[in-house]
């Protein structure tokens, strides 16, 4: 019977005005505080302190009389004491430095915090940041620094969360990412290298077939493609045979490890054709990145031409891809300013009447695509670097690896696995690691 009053910051409460009721717990919830005599008054959020500091830890504050001084955070007055006793020629103290009752403080701007030493911070901060669910640099220094004053807290903070085995694991995102980008070549020439990748997902579309396989020759852009079933090494050597079954020879080939690329019988046809092979690393199958974004690219065309509705025509996904790929070799590429057709073979289509076409040279279109490939490359690489650092990765360091791809593990499996040795450096950004895999070109990383 006794009426009191309720403060909240959330303003739909004040007069218990709910718009909807959408479950029949939020009606019981209602009755139940019908029975009471009471008032619901709105107050905004910055000035409801009160019920804020129900979701705080108690901290250490300023105090007058050791008899004051209360246990928080997990830490006891007696630590703190036995700290500044122990460490008392290696704390850092000056004018600032004031004493009550037992306890040292640093007194700055009218704040005062307990001074401790480097090894009682790790301690620290190795309790908070574990009690607290492994929070970060940034969690932790609003956790401590307001209370506790150790010189080159900050530095220290993050050199624990940087080397935090259970975080290195299990964390998506980490405080910098290794690695400049870089480009196999480049290509100055056509066929010296191509890369050769995957797409699936294309069972059902009017089509037995699932997979597109897609080849791409880097210096012209050009594109070939085989649909099929499977995706096994016969597939692929079909596939290729579209050149070299010319006489073409092609100088480097660059694929992900897939089963039929990584197959006894793909790798016996590269030989007996004198093309070499190299693999993306097993964590970074991006570095295939010309293919990739030409995968998006043909995929966004076929997906427009299967959905369209007005073309009035009911295609095999199949075919419709074969269409897409001619006409993106006939369409002038963002970064060579040429069609890819127009390089590799020296055929246009022009959207101008004969008599009013320019004469073009090949060779100097040649040089000039070069030149804005390797101009858009250098644009790419100055906003891919700019946040990440240059690898000083040596021989017998231990480094922690991805833990296979995304699509790959489970929800709640480990991001990254390790520590592994590095036993070599293949280049400034792939290293052999002995991670335990089988097959050799398995223990590459990015």
């Amino acid at each position: 019977g006794i009426e009191f009053v309720v403060h909240s910051d959330h303003k739909p409460l004040e007069h218990l005005k709910i718009n909807s009721r959408t479950d029949d717990e939020l009606g019981h919830l209602m009755f139940c505080l019908s029975q009471y005599n009471f008032k619901i008054k709105y107050v905004p959020g910055d000035s409801n302190s009160e019920a804020d500091c129900l979701s705080r830890n108690p901290v250490l504050e300023s105090f007058d009389s050791e008899d004051n001084l209360k246990i928080a955070n997990f830490i006891e007055l007696e630590e703190i004491i036995k700290d500044q006793s122990t460490f008392n020629d290696k704390l850092s103290l000056d004018h600032r430095t004031k004493k009550k009752g037992d306890i040292l403080y640093n007194q700055y701007k009218n704040q005062s915090k307990i001074i401790i030493s480097q090894s009682f911070c790790y301690n620290l901060i190795d309790k908070v940041h574990n009690k607290f669910g492994h929070i970060g640099p940034k969690q932790i220094e609003l956790k401590i620094t307001p209370f506790y004053f150790c010189k080159g807290m900050k530095k220290i903070i993050a050199n624990y969360c940087q080397t935090c085995v259970i975080c290195i694991k299990n964390k998506s995102r980490i405080p910098f990412v290794y690695g400049h980008l870089s480009q196999l070549g480049p290509a100055t020439r056509p066929y010296e290298y191509m890369s050769l990748d995957t797409i699936g997902g294309f069972g059902g579309n009017r089509s037995p077939k699932r997979y597109l396989h897609l080849l791409v020759d880097h210096f012209t852009r050009f594109a070939y493609i085989l649909t099929s079933k499977n995706q096994k090494a016969h597939d692929f050597i079909t596939l290729l045979n579209k050149i070299l079954s010319k006489g073409i020879r092609i100088g480097t080939l660059l694929a992900d490890q897939y089963s039929g690329i990584n197959s006894k019988e793909f790798k016996l046809f590269l030989k007996q054709h004198h093309v070499n092979l190299v693999f993306t690393a097993v964590d970074c199958a991006f570095s295939n990145g010309l293919n990739e974004r030409l995968n998006q690219t043909l995929v966004n065309r076929i997906r427009c031409k299967i959905n369209d509705e007005s073309a009035g025509m009911k295609r095999p996904w199949s075919i419709i891809a074969e269409q897409c790929v001619e006409e993106y070799n006939n369409t002038f590429h963002t970064s060579t300013k040429f069609s890819p057709n127009y390089l590799l073979n020296n055929i246009d289509v022009h959207i101008v009447p004969d008599g009013c076409q320019v004469k073009r040279d090949l060779d100097e279109d040649r040089r000039t695509a070069f030149a804005n490939s390797q101009s858009i490359h250098e644009l790419n690489k100055k906003r891919f670097d700019k946040n990440r650092k240059i690898p000083n990765f040596k021989v017998g360091d231990m480094v922690y690896v991805n833990h296979g791809n995304s699509l790959n593990r489970n929800k709640l499996d480990e991001i990254r696995t390790g520590p592994f040795k590095i036993l070599g450096k293949t280049s400034n950004s792939i290293y052999k690691i002995d991670s335990g895999f089988r097959k050799t070109e398995s223990n590459y990383f990015h």
